[in-house]
């Protein structure tokens, strides 16, 4: 179980995301008089960016699907189950708010059939005397969570992997930071422009340079495999980002892609001057393939 509670390693992974088609991150609908009906998101000096939040979601997703695909089939990490829950299913989540009517006094962990994967259980189960034990519950709620819930986190546990906002790096190479497009709305059963639904949509011009910079925190190196293994396929521009994908855009390259880390043994050092060891992607991406079982 990774140990939430001091420094055993820090990976950063970077490296630059190339488009080589336009890209749309949408924001809420401009206040400007003379705005686009769906902007893209911008820093408040005006510059574009891809939010963290949405380069987690789609790098997440393709996780999800290749943990999925190895439990089918039959793939293990050295004896432990590889797969993911779906999080967006309360009932399909690995673990879930609360099993029956009868999850207050719990003890035993037979109340129900859902019972182990009840949130709720779990706290009567490690609590005493009216007190959480808290390194109890964590392990429970560890036990029970899914491979992508481990490392990606869930509503009961934290997330191992922050995604810092991806910013603009080449705005003076481009000869405009934003277009305007035009929309018009569909008519699904006569496959034809439907009459007044035209709208317009902000993107960033292809060529556009984004900065991507992942933090692991006390990571096996098998795990960092396994997320490696899904940047590579944004490295071979098979994974598009942000809105209207199918329409063509978003779609780019990783490119330039780093591996740097720090242990406890260069954990002063790092601390006084920033220093760490640069990896190949290679060493991690080995590991986890030949954990495979």
């Amino acid at each position: 179980m990774a140990d939430f509670f001091r420094f055993e390693n820090r990976t950063i992974i970077s490296g630059s995301l190339v488009m080589e088609t336009p890209v749309s991150v949408g924001s809420r609908t401009s206040l400007m008089p003379a705005g686009s009906d769906l902007p893209v998101i911008k820093t408040p000096e005006g510059l574009p960016f891809i939010p963290g939040s949405s380069l987690k979601g789609v790098i997440r997703a393709h996780t999800e699907r290749l943990l999925r695909t190895l439990d089918a089939m039959g793939k293990n990490h050295n004896g432990e189950k590889l797969w993911a829950c779906d999080p967006l299913d309360e009932k399909a989540r690995c673990i879930i708010a609360k099993c029956c009517g009868s999850c207050e006094g719990c003890r035993n962990g037979e109340c129900c059939d859902n019972c182990r994967r009840c949130k709720s259980c779990m706290v009567e189960r490690s609590s005493q005397n009216g007190f959480l034990n808290d390194e109890k519950f964590t392990q429970e709620i560890w036990a029970c969570s899914c491979t992508a819930c481990r490392l990606f986190g869930s509503q009961w546990l934290a997330s191992r992997v922050a995604f810092v906002d991806s910013m603009l790096s080449n705005g003076d190479e481009l000869l405009k930071l934003t277009e305007i497009r035009d929309g018009v709305g569909i008519e699904r059963d006569l496959g034809s422009a439907k009459k007044g639904v035209k709208y317009d949509y902000e993107v960033v011009p292809a060529g556009a340079r984004f900065e991507i910079k992942i933090i692991v925190e006390n990571a096996e190196d098998w795990e960092i495999g396994l997320l490696l293994l899904s940047l590579k396929a944004m490295e071979r521009g098979e994974l598009p980002i942000g809105g209207k994908t199918t329409r063509g855009l978003g779609w780019g390259k990783l490119v330039d892609l780093k591996v740097q880390r720090v242990d406890t043994s260069g954990l002063l050092e790092y601390l006084q001057s920033g220093s760490v060891q640069i990896f190949e992607p290679s060493k991690f991406i080995d590991a986890f393939v030949k954990s495979l079982q």
